[in-house]
């Protein structure tokens, strides 16, 4: 870090003396200082971002017939300060390779090549032990450091295969002033461009002829920054963007077929997973092992599935061909690992042995908003198994821990799932939860006795909370459960202290998680000489991390659909209940509340019901949201408060019966037993 700071720092005053010699201007500084009034919180600005690509027929895998792309961008820069640092580079892979990357600063009207002296950086685009893929990028740290002045970078990106070119957006990590996306197409290639989400946006579209092509010219003005705000919905949700499909194109006088339905996707597909050399021999005894004694087809099934869950490692892997061509099941076997490629094609050959209806999956998770109605390589990202019993349809999703068999993953749930079946496919869609399936109830009795407040709690975790829970605890050192056991009961709260802590069985997956233990609140009261107030709400569900500022673009998305109900009981011997809080309810479309104090005898009885209903809340309902969260919160913070009774009379102990004397009985006489002759045998 320190040499990388030196480097840079260097590069900083290498920049700013030779900045003397470049002018700025004035119409430079004129923009500089308007698009600094349009993005006051930005330091830098895109002036025209150009996209441009090249289409051709050539050769691809196996030398067969492909179209091809050359993609030439220019994005030129603008400082709206007084010094800034701009980073701007390129992904490719083994799909794709960068002929050309330049860096340049404007110097007056002309731009002057600076990429000998800030020659770009070569680096692997990911990292970490869950994760590894081809994709590299390379990028240019660029100092500008005069307000108004400008720098550009030019890319020239070959790709290979334009069926991995699949996506193309607007917006960038930069305001941006003007946004041109072009395509230059040949007779001989047919493409489709499909608009993504261009409602709501001002984009003008034009096509014209140049030589023998045809340019299709796509032209946005004022970009707003592509914002990384916290829970937010992917891109493809909400930002216009333009999705390429090769529907067909002529080599050599033969006319070759693209992607124009999902089967074509399938047939690709199923081409890239027969060059896995499965032997699946290798498997045989364990599967064996796994479905021995179980006496019908969906035992068999939870039994392998849960192995493969519990012992196979989930480790993303994409590597050229390799990210869609599944690992062979003697590897992920042999090495207990594999990505949900690897895991899902070892769940499906080990059913297959135990002789079920197993299938080969390819699935979109709810990170990408499209359908197989586009049938393109961005509609999935996932491997999942499909297995049918008994008339039922089943998905495994291998690389979820701990999910039941029957119950799946919100990422995946409402997705189209593309079944593979040898030569035919198809197209299942996966069931969505209804809320009250994931479901966290906590339910609590609790009884005031001369300022001491004591009583029970239990939490039942149900669905996806329950799911979320064991892969959570499961993970943990066993030296810290029993802590986190107890610390759950205690919801964070210092107040609350849970001694005699019990749970279900924490090693059966399928069944309701249940954590109960007794509770003493008593320094959770607070009295005055007549008086006590106490807050019963001990357990509120803060959503104040969603409450949006001003500036925020993107809906909320809270990765889940869930209820949390709470059941609390005060009892109150002695006590006179003095005031209650008003109750809440407020239903939307995609949140909702319901919560009561109600006199029960000398009981207080505390109910309510929070829901997440459809995981998204839309900046369109941003106004109500904020004045829901607000009654939230003051609901949360209620208070109730009661008197002792003067009335009062406590119950007298009553003296228990006395024990009378227990008679005193004969001795029993002992009788000796009579002899008997043996029977002799016959």
């Amino acid at each position: 870090m320190q040499k990388l700071f030196l480097i840079l720092l260097a590069t900083f005053f290498l920049i700013t003396s030779e900045s003397k010699a470049q002018m700025v201007s004035d119409d430079d500084e004129s923009l500089a200082y308007r698009l600094k009034r349009k993005y006051p919180d930005e330091r830098s600005a895109v002036v025209a971002d150009v996209e441009e690509y090249d289409f051709a027929v050539g050769k691809g895998d196996g030398n067969g017939p492909v179209v091809t792309a050359l993609m030439n961008q220019k994005v030129q820069f603008i400082s709206l300060r007084e010094a800034t640092m701009v980073q701007y580079g390129e992904f490719y892979n083994k799909f794709s390779a960068i002929t050309k990357i330049k860096q340049y600063y404007k110097s007056g009207n002309s731009f002057v090549n600076y990429t000998s002296k800030n020659k770009p950086i070569d680096k692997s685009a990911t990292s970490g032990d869950i994760f590894y893929d081809d994709s590299r990028v390379k990028y240019f740290n660029i100092i500008i450091p005069k307000m108004g002045m400008g720098a550009m970078v030019e890319v020239e990106k070959e790709i290979k295969d334009a069926k991995y070119l699949t996506r193309v957006l607007f917006h960038s990590n930069y305001a941006t002033s003007e946004k041109i996306i072009r395509f230059k197409v040949p007779a001989d290639i047919q493409l489709e461009f499909r608009e993504m989400n261009f409602a709501g946006y001002t984009i003008t579209k034009s096509t014209e002829t140049e030589g023998k092509k045809i340019v299709y010219t796509f032209k946005m003005k004022d970009l707003p920054l592509l914002n990384n705000e916290e829970n937010a919905l992917p891109v493809g949700y909400t930002f216009p963007h333009i999705i390429v499909l090769v529907k067909s194109f002529t080599a050599d006088g033969k006319q070759e077929k693209g992607f124009e339905s999902a089967a074509d996707l399938y047939k690709w597909y199923q081409y890239l997973y027969s060059k896995t050399d499965n032997k699946t021999a290798t498997l045989k005894p364990k599967v064996d092992e796994l479905v021995r004694g179980k006496t019908n087809d969906l035992e068999k099934a939870k039994s392998i599935f849960y192995w493969v869950q519990d012992n196979i490692r989930y480790i993303a892997f994409e590597d050229g061909y390799a990210g869609f061509v599944p690992q062979t099941v003697q590897d992920v076997f042999k090495n207990k690992y594999g990505d949900c490629k690897g895991m899902a094609n070892l769940v499906t050959e080990m059913l297959k042995l135990a002789g079920l209806d197993a299938h080969m999956t390819w699935i979109g998770t709810r990170h990408l908003p499209y359908t197989y109605a586009i049938p393109s390589l961005c509609v999935d990202n996932h491997c999942i198994s499909t297995v049918f019993i008994a008339g039922k349809t089943y998905f495994f999703d291998a690389t979820e821990n701990y999910v039941p068999v029957g119950e799946y993953a919100y990422r995946i749930q409402g997705k189209e799932a593309l079944v593979g079946k040898g030569t035919e496919h198809q197209i299942l869609k996966v069931p969505v939860a209804d809320i009250n399936q994931n479901k966290i109830l906590t339910q609590a009795s609790f009884t005031l006795n001369d300022n001491i407040l004591k009583g029970h709690l239990k939490v039942t975790f149900t669905g996806e909370e329950r799911t979320g829970f064991h892969q959570y605890f499961q993970e943990l050192p066993t030296d810290r459960k029993k802590e986190v056991l107890q610390k759950m009961l205690e919801f964070g709260n210092d107040n609350l202290t849970a001694t005699n802590v019990k749970t279900s069985d924490l090693s059966n997956r399928e069944i309701p998680v249940v954590i109960e233990g007794d509770i003493d609140l008593s320094n959770n009261i607070i009295r005055d000489e007549k008086e006590i107030y106490a807050g019963i709400d001990f357990f509120p569900r803060k959503l104040s991390a969603f409450m949006p500022d001003d500036k925020r673009v993107n809906p909320y998305e809270f990765n889940s659909i869930y209820t949390a109900e709470d059941e609390i009981e005060l009892v109150l011997p002695g006590y006179k209940i003095k005031d209650l809080p008003e109750a809440f309810n407020q239903q939307a479309t995609d949140y909702g509340f319901a919560g009561s104090y109600t006199q029960q005898g000398n009981k207080i009885v505390l109910k309510k019901s929070l829901s997440i209903k459809t995981g998204t809340i839309p900046k369109a309902d941003f106004t109500n949201w904020k004045e829901f969260l607000k009654k939230l919160k003051d609901f949360n913070n209620n208070i109730v408060m009661v008197e002792k009774d003067p009335n009062y009379v406590a119950p007298k102990d009553i003296p228990a019966a006395p024990v009378k004397a227990a008679p005193v009985k004969a001795p029993v006489k002992t009788v000796t037993p009579a002899k008997t002759t043996p029977v002799k045998k016959q």
